[in-house]
């Protein structure tokens, strides 16, 4: 008060009482601030998301922003609990705005942090196959792979990593001719809504596999990552190798072998409830033949008939 009267000596006590009152009823600095970088870094993640998944923002882009983001909620939490102090220190406002700010940074901060526990307990890889030892090579995929992406080629070092994390993964083996077994996995790929980048048809036998080359995204955030299947088979059997790689990322959470799962799950599951083409034309001829026989029944018939009448 005698600060205020110092320097303005024109203003009654009443208009300095009422200043002082203002003054202190001002929201803490620290709370206005917890809040505004909380509505901040909110709207930065989710344009992000937004741009990469509809706009087509780069992936590189898109994961530093996201980085910002969260940087930016863990400041503003940090900024609330001080908040916090300083009202409770000074009796300033501003509660509200700290209260928000540390839900919507605990909020935001939680989806990253739900990740944490397969970040620990699974390898860091980015590329799964279900076999180790000849993955399924990239060929029309490589022109999306460029500077920055992760390689092309399978990355040996993950077969001892992904042989103890991933040990079901293994190549699956149907007795079907090896171009019943294409049909059956393009269509699964299709009902899987995968991009199909390419399709190579295999052979009459192993030496000349077919290979479907699809593109899939992650459901939010609209990660890329690059699927081959690959198809050997002669008119008896066939085996399909299936391999997914994340196309940016060092750690990919579980992701491309939870993929793979479901790929080979839709596969056993079109294999039960579709007929071999082998069976299904012995089974067609096998009606050709009995509607033939019906039919010259009554031929013969009405020979007998006749022979009949003319004894």
């Amino acid at each position: 008060m005698q600060v205020l009267k110092m320097y303005y000596p024109e203003l009654s006590a009443h208009v300095l009482a009422r200043m002082i009152e203002g003054a202190e009823r001002r929201p803490a600095f620290t709370a206005v601030w917890a809040f505004r970088l909380s509505i901040f870094s909110g709207v930065l993640v989710f344009l992000a998301i937004a741009f990469h998944r509809l706009l087509g923002l780069p992936t590189p882009v898109l994961l530093n922003t996201l980085l910002a983001g969260f940087a930016g909620c863990a400041l503003a939490l940090l900024l609330a609990l001080v908040a916090v102090g300083h009202i409770w220190l000074s009796g300033k406002t501003g509660t509200g705005l700290t209260f928000f700010a540390i839900l919507a940074s605990l909020a935001l901060l939680a989806w990253p942090a739900i990740y944490l526990p397969q970040w620990r307990s699974l390898p860091a890889i980015n590329d799964v196959t279900t076999d180790l030892q000849a993955p399924p090579a990239m060929a029309a995929l490589v022109r999306f792979r460029g500077p920055g992406t992760n390689p092309v080629e399978y990355p040996q070092s993950f077969a001892e990593m992904q042989a103890v994390a991933y040990p079901d993964l293994q190549p699956f083996l149907i007795p079907r001719p090896g171009g019943e077994a294409f049909e059956l996995a393009a269509d699964v790929v299709r009902q899987l809504k995968f991009q199909i980048v390419a399709e190579t048809p295999p052979g009459d036998d192993f030496d000349r596999p077919g290979v479907i080359e699809a593109v899939d995204r992650t459901p939010i955030i609209g990660f890329y990552d690059d699927v081959v299947i690959r198809i050997y088979g002669d008119d008896q059997s066939a085996q399909i190798d299936i391999r997914s790689a994340s196309r940016y990322g060092v750690h990919d959470f579980g992701r491309n072998a939870s993929r793979i799962r479901m790929i080979l799950h839709e596969l056993r599951t079109k294999l039960e409830s579709t007929v071999p083409a082998a069976e299904a034309r012995s089974a067609k001829g096998k009606q050709k033949s009995g509607k033939g026989a019906a039919t010259k029944r009554p031929k013969a018939g009405g020979r007998g008939r006749a022979g009949r009448r003319s004894e």
